[in-house]
């Protein structure tokens, strides 16, 4: 039961984390000058990737990328918007 729960609060931390480097100024000059690409420039495709990284380097499992995304995308959205 701990280790799943340890597991949710990693995808969330993942997700909330990659919302803030959307948020970052370094990150949208560097955005929009080098990796304006597909992976890079979508806060939902960079929050998978950077959390199926993490998870599949940590042996966890890999389910857990999906709800990473998502907290990801509506942290951003909720940035973003207020």
């Amino acid at each position: 039961m701990d280790t799943l729960i340890n597991e949710i609060v990693f995808a969330f931390s993942v997700g909330l984390a990659s919302a803030m480097l959307f948020v970052f100024e370094p990150y949208n000059w560097l955005m929009g000058k080098v990796l304006n690409f597909k992976p890079f420039n979508c806060v939902l495709c960079l929050s998978w990737y950077i959390s199926a990284a993490a998870l599949y380097a940590l042996d966890m499992n890999l389910i857990f990328t999906f709800l990473s995304a998502f907290v990801g995308e509506f942290a951003y959205r909720k940035l973003v918007n207020e």
